[in-house]
């Protein structure tokens, strides 16, 4: 219980800033829905079916980007484990968690599985996990048809979900399935704009690529367009005679409804006495290259995957082996990484038990195994310097387990070699086991 200065304290602060404060047991979060939002399910932020249409379906840039996630995130599958994170044992195959995790329902491997969740995360910015409460099965269900539900009444929450079947309507939500808040992993993006306070729908990275996805659209439209008729008209057309402005103005419409935009463009016909000069650039003059390169640098850069890595030409113009290795490596530990963290955390806040847990298995990643000489460098350094080798591998990222008298520091033999603490040991000691690395 608050004491009475306490209670003035926050009287005060109320009078003052014009705002509840609460103490004690009956704390409540600073903030409530609108009446109109409460027990109703809250309208998606974009239209998420155009974004799998224009985006993901019709844009070789955004599909490219998110399947080269899809396929790099699938060499380091989520495990069960034993123990704890520091020294971690993987749990057999007819483990249930285990078994669960190697496929998540009766009809999805894990890599089905966690592939639509990958394209729907960088899709749409959502990702929803139904877990069967009968047989615990996962299924991954589609953003564009679910919808989160807020608490009714005066505490701020979520009430559940509302999954809408094809053919069936959110307005009619009798029609559909609602799923509790407990049976379902809400997975999303940061959106500063929720007016849920963070509880609601997360931020598709295409958003701010939209109006870019678009021009990018359609200038392919207007290169396939170009290529079938093979002619552009675009100029002033001029004629040898007094116009009247109704005249000009049926002139203008005519010229526009057969050739105006970029769907409907090709060879002009002119009445008598008119002429047609070219004002429009071509390709070379309006610098066709660099407004491509433009595109496909700021397409991609919301999903954080070099141009180089999908063979995009703005990366392609500058590519070396030694840049393609090196982007590999930056893409994993910038991208894919704390994206993989986000599905990490939720799995681990629902799998984990007593001595059970799940974790991402990066050992097998390629560009990651490349770090491995740069790792075990580090680490010697740091052995050298007095570091514990247990200490000395955390530090530097190494998953290898405790080794035997690993919390000690070493004695290191051979020149510029410093001696540690442990000057007394004896011949089995660290300090004189033959496969120390001089």
């Amino acid at each position: 219980m608050a004491n009475i200065a306490t209670r003035l304290k926050a009287a005060r602060q109320v009078f003052q800033a014009g705002r509840t404060v609460r103490s004690g047991s009956n704390k409540q979060l600073p903030f409530a829905w609108p009446i109109l939002k409460q027990g109703t399910p809250e309208w998606h932020l974009v239209d998420l079916d155009s974004y799998i249409a224009e985006g993901f379906n019709m844009n070789s840039l955004v599909y490219s980007a998110i399947m080269y996630k899809v396929r790099a995130t699938l060499t380091a599958p989520l495990r069960a484990y034993s123990g704890d994170e520091k020294n971690p044992e993987e749990l057999p195959k007819d483990n249930p968690l285990q078994a669960r995790l190697l496929q998540p329902n009766e009809d999805q491997s894990w890599a089905e599985f966690q592939s639509r969740n990958v394209v729907f995360f960088n899709v749409t910015g959502n990702v929803y996990i139904y877990i069967d409460p009968r047989t615990g099965e996962m299924h991954s269900l589609n953003p564009a048809r679910t919808y989160v539900i807020p608490m009714p009444g005066e505490v701020a929450g979520l009430a559940g979900f509302l999954y809408v079947p094809v053919g069936k309507s959110p307005q009619n939500p009798d029609d559909c399935i609602k799923i509790i808040k407990g049976d379902m992993m809400h997975i999303k993006l940061p959106n500063p704009m929720d007016p849920l306070e963070g509880l609601g729908y997360g931020m598709t990275p295409m958003l701010p690529a939209a109006q870019v996805i678009d021009v990018d659209n359609m200038i392919t439209k207007f290169l396939n367009i170009f290529f079938k008729r093979g002619a552009m008209v675009t100029g002033v057309l001029q004629f040898d005679r007094p116009l009247t402005e109704d005249t000009v103005d049926m002139v203008i419409e005519r010229w526009k409804e057969k050739y105006g935009g970029y769907e409907d463009w090709g060879v002009g016909v002119l009445d008598r006495g008119g002429t047609y000069n070219r004002t429009s650039l071509t390709f070379e003059e309006m610098g066709f290259g660099e407004i491509d390169g433009r595109g496909e640098t700021r397409i991609l850069g919301p999903f954080g995957v070099a141009p180089i890595l999908i063979g995009a030409k703005v990366g392609l113009d500058s590519s070396t082996y030694s840049n393609y290795e090196a982007a590999r490596q930056a893409v994993w530990e910038d991208t894919l990484i704390p994206e993989l963290t986000w599905f990490e955390m939720e799995y681990q806040r629902r799998f984990n038990k007593e001595n059970e847990f799940v974790q991402f298995d990066f050992s097998r990643v390629p560009a990651l195994q490349r770090a491995v000489v740069r790792q075990v460098t580090a680490a010697y350094t740091l052995i050298q310097t007095g570091v514990p080798p247990n200490q000395a591998y955390r530090t530097v990222g190494l998953r290898i387990g405790e080794i035997p008298n690993g919390d000690e520091p070493l004695i290191l033999s051979g020149p510029g070699a410093q001696q540690g603490p442990r000057a007394d040991a004896d011949e089995e000691s660290w300090g004189q086991r033959e496969d120390v690395p001089e």
